[in-house]
Order: C-alpha cells, then structure tokens, then sequence
C-alpha cells in the first residue's frame, strides 16, 4: 500500500514538473512575439511645409496602432483615420509603417505625438518629436510714404518682428551700408541731416535662408542755400557771358535770377537755362546777351522754399584792357669810335678786381689802330720825350743805391 501512494506521488510530481515546464515555454513564446518599434526619429520641419511623422513595428500580430497628439487628441487607429482634420493622413509603405503627414503645418503643431500599441497591461508607446521653425516676419502695417522731418529733428524708425527662433534685425541704408553693428528693432537718428536722407531697410533673419525686409523712405527738408559761381566777373561792353548759381534745398521750391529787385525772364536780353542735379540741387545759368553799360551791376540769384529764403550775388562791371603805348621806344646810344688821334684809350676792367685796389687808377693800352707816323700830334712826341726823362731818372736812382751799399 505504501508502495503505491510513492509511485502515484512520484507519478503527480512528473506531471507537475512537465506542465510547469510547458508553461514556461508559452510564456518565452508570448514575450519574444511582443510589438517592438525601431529607434524613433525627431522631425524639423519650416511652418508652411509638410511633416512626415514616421512609427515602424514589428511583430504586431493583433495589436493595433494609434497615433496621439500633443494635446491629447486620437489622430489614427489602425487603417482609420479619427480626427477631422484634413491636413493629417496616413502613410503605409510596408506593413510595419504605420506613418502619418501633416500638410501646411504651423508653430501650433509643435510637441510630442505618441504612436502607441495596445499592449497589457500597459500599453506600449514611442515619442517623436517635432519641432516647428516659423520663419521670420515683420508685422505692422505697410506705410508707402516717406518718413518726413526737418534738418536737426530725431527721426525714429520701428520694425517688430515675429518667428520662431526670435529673429535678430539689422539695419542698412541704401540696402548696402549696416549702420548698427549691433541688432534691434529700432533705429535712431538724432540731430539729422541732408546727408542722411535716403532708404532705411530692416532685414529679419533667424538663421534660415529666408528673410524679411521692409524699407523706410526718409526725407529731410531744409532751407534754400544759394552758391554763386563767380562772385565778381568783369566783361567787355559788347559782349555776352553767362552767370551761374546752385540752389539747394528740400522741398526744391523757386531759383530765380533777379536785378534792381526785379525777376529776369526769358527775352532777347536774357536767357534762363537750368540744370537738374540732383533732387536737391538746381544750377541756374543766366545767358546775358550784347551787354551795354546799362546792363551792369549787382546780379541776385534768389531762392525760396516753405522753410526759408537764400540769395547770392555776383557783380558785373565792364573790363577795360590796357592801351599800349604810343610814343616811339628810346633809341641806344650809338658808340663812340676811337680814332688814332686820341692816342690811348681808357679801358675799365669789369670782371676781375683792379690790382691797386683803388678806384682812381686806370689801366690803358696802346693802340691797335695803326697809321702813318707823320699823322701823330706833337703831343705824342712830347709824351715819348717824357718816358724818355722818367726812365733817365730811375736809372740815376738805381746806381746810386748800388753805389751806396758798396761803401
């Protein structure tokens, strides 16, 4: 008897083991055949564009997929689509995509959707990010006109910006020139004047290639300033010139020539000829035409706008050239020949210092001039006899101081 319950003991523990062992092969069977996702995958995607949210599964067997957004919201279930928005569709290329695509998607879509698998007892759930880059844009309302001020104002120019990042504006005169080295979106230009009239432009950028601008035209008005050319212009009677002046100013306003207090027009006399240069500046040429005396003296050249009053003034007087002289030129000593009769002739050395250094000496030489000995004066003989006696005398004195020294 007690043989019998050990074989039917050992029987029932056999049986135990062999089941336990069969549930534990089930229960491998069941965790290896669970859903698995691949690595999700992070989407960036420009608001305006088309976002392609991607959820791969293996192993689904009988689960179903569902994709959730960041609020909350059933997007998908399985091969149906459970929201009313029209932007959003699935997409299967094989049977372990269970994709989604959002169409013209806006900064509002950003977040965290879910694709998730009704696993027990909690069900199964993968994350894919997607992150919404808005590009920039400047809002405000358009203004066409120009930004108008007067010479010494400060001007103020705003340009806000939306986008996502935060865009940084920067400033540029005449879409060339950055006039800040640091960004902002106010501009301010204290103390203005002409020279910076012209296109302000703000450029939005958050680091896409897409960018926003808006242009700012400034004007800055001032008063008429007058430049003459020549202040003062003599001319013949007769003749014709022609006067030139420079008006500047904003708004342009009149340029005219005046004389006694009166406007020149357009005549035989006068002819008026201006020259645009630029849309500050006008040169006004006055053309006088066969100038009597009657038509000299001060010339005005006037000019007026809304802000102020110029003039310039340029004096005409009549140019008398000099009259050569008429009286005949001085003529040249004629000079003096030396003839044999005047024995020697004086001749002052000039270029080299007189040896005596004396101005009462005077050097002479014989003369070159050869003629007939009986054509000499007796005053040349006199002269010869002289030479004669100075020679005698230095020859008695020479022998007397040899005579000397010998005693």
């Amino acid at each position: 008897m007690k043989i019998k319950i050990e074989l039917k003991l050992s029987r029932f523990i056999w049986l135990f083991d062999s089941l336990l062992k069969v549930l534990l092969a089930l229960e491998d069977v069941a965790v290896y055949t669970q859903p698995v996702f691949e690595d999700p995958s992070n989407v960036t995607a420009i608001a305006g564009n088309n976002a392609k949210l991607q959820c791969k599964v293996h192993h689904l067997e009988n689960y179903t997929v569902a994709w959730v957004n960041p609020r909350g919201t059933i997007l998908t279930r399985g091969y149906l689509k459970i929201t009313d928005d029209t932007r959003i569709s699935t997409d299967r290329n094989v049977d372990e995509d269970w994709n989604i695509i959002i169409r013209n998607i806006s900064f509002e879509d950003r977040g965290f959707y879910n694709c998730v698998i009704n696993t027990a007892p909690f069900p199964s759930v993968n994350r894919v990010h997607l992150h919404v880059i808005v590009p920039p844009r400047i809002i405000g309302r358009v203004v066409h006109a120009p930004v108008v001020v007067r010479e010494g104002e400060t001007v103020t120019l705003v340009c806000n910006a939306t986008g996502y990042p935060l865009p940084k504006i920067h400033w540029f005169r005449d879409r060339i020139t950055n006039v800040t080295d640091l960004p902002g979106d106010t501009l301010v230009i204290r103390n203005i004047t002409r020279h910076c009239a012209g296109e302000y432009q703000c450029r939005a950028n958050n680091g896409l290639s897409r960018e926003d601008t808006r242009v700012f035209k400034v004007e800055v008005h001032f008063a008429p300033e007058v430049s003459m050319l020549i202040p003062r212009l003599g001319i013949t009677l007769g003749s014709e010139t022609v006067l030139q002046c420079s008006c500047s100013s904003s708004p342009i306003g009149v340029c005219v020539w005046k004389k006694d207090g009166r406007d020149l027009r357009i005549s035989g006399k006068y002819e008026l000829n201006p020259y645009n240069e630029g849309h500050e500046t006008i040169t006004l040429g006055l053309t006088i035409s066969h100038i009597q005396e009657e038509d000299l003296g001060r010339y005005e050249c006037h000019a007026q706008n809304e802000l102020g009053q110029d003039s310039g003034y340029t004096d005409l007087y009549e140019y008398r050239p000099p009259v050569p002289p008429t009286h005949a030129p001085t003529a040249r000593p004629t000079p003096r020949l030396i003839t044999p009769d005047s024995g020697y002739r004086p001749v002052p050395t000039k270029t080299q210092k007189n040896i005596f250094d004396d101005e009462h000496f005077v050097f002479f030489r014989p003369s070159t001039i050869k003629t007939p000995a009986s054509k000499y004066s007796s005053e040349s003989r006199s002269s010869s006899l002289g030479v004669a006696f100075c020679t005698l005398v230095i020859g008695f004195i020479g022998l007397h101081f040899f005579t000397s020294l010998s005693l």
